[in-house]
C-alpha cells in the first residue's frame, strides 16, 4: 500500500495458496485414477509448508519492506535491518535468474551500500514474494531517495538480458512444435 510519508509492500499468501491448489489436483489425481500415492504426496505436501508457514506467521509475522525519508526498511523472518539514504550509493531493480526457487527468474531489489573499502557491500531485497510492482518501487525511490539513487542502466541492462533469455526460450518452443508437426506428417 502506498501513501504520502512512506511505501510499504507486504509479503503475499501466492506461495501456499499455489500449495493448495497442489493439493486439490493431487487429491483428484489420486481419487480419480485409483492411484492414492498421488494424494498422499499431495497432502503431505501441503501439509509440510503450510506448517512452515503457519509458525513463520504465528512468530515472526509477515515480511515487508517499506521505503520512507529515512531510508529503506526490510524485514525477513525476525530480522528488520534499516539502511539510511545517507549509506545507500544506488539501487537497481531488475529480474534476476532463479536457479533453485522453482521459477525461472525473480524480482529482486539490489542496494549498493557505500563503503571505504575497495569492495562495495551489496544487499539483494526479494520483490517477487511481495505485493507491489517495479514501477512503484522505483517510484519510491526516486520520490523518497532522489533520483540520483536509482541506478537506471543496470536496470534496464538486467531486464535486455533477461528478455534475450525469454526470447531464446521462444524461440525453441517455436522451433521444437514445427519439427513436432513436421515429422508427423
Amino acid at each position: 500500500m502506498k501513501s504520502q510519508d512512506c511505501y510499504t509492500a507486504k509479503e503475499a499468501f501466492t506461495f501456499p495458496l499455489i500449495c493448495l491448489v497442489c493439493l486439490a489436483f493431487n487429491i483428484y489425481w489420486g481419487c480419480s485414477d485409483v492411484w492414492t500415492v498421488g494424494a498422499i504426496v499431495g497432502t503431505a505436501f501441503f501439509g509440510i509448508f503450510t506448517s512452515v508457514y503457519v509458525y513463520k506467521y504465528s512468530r515472526f509475522d509477515r515480511d515487508f519492506f517499506r521505503i520512507d525519508a529515512n531510508g529503506i526498511t526490510y524485514k525477513e523472518w525476525s530480522k528488520t535491518t534499516t539502511l539510511k539514504w545517507s549509506d545507500i550509493a544506488k539501487c537497481a531493480v531488475y529480474y534476476r535468474h532463479s536457479y533453485a526457487s522453482g521459477s525461472l527468474f525473480y524480482r529482486v531489489l539490489d542496494i549498493i551500500l557505500l563503503s571505504e573499502a575497495k569492495r562495495s557491500k551489496s544487499i539483494s531485497i526479494g520483490l517477487s514474494g511481495k505485493y507491489c510492482l517495479n514501477k512503484n518501487v522505483i517510484n519510491a525511490i526516486k520520490q523518497f531517495g532522489g533520483s540520483d539513487i536509482y541506478d537506471s542502466q543496470t536496470s534496464q541492462s538486467n531486464n535486455k538480458y533477461v528478455a534475450k533469455i525469454l526470447f531464446a526460450i521462444l524461440i525453441g518452443i517455436i522451433i521444437i512444435f514445427a519439427y513436432s508437426i513436421l515429422t508427423e506428417t
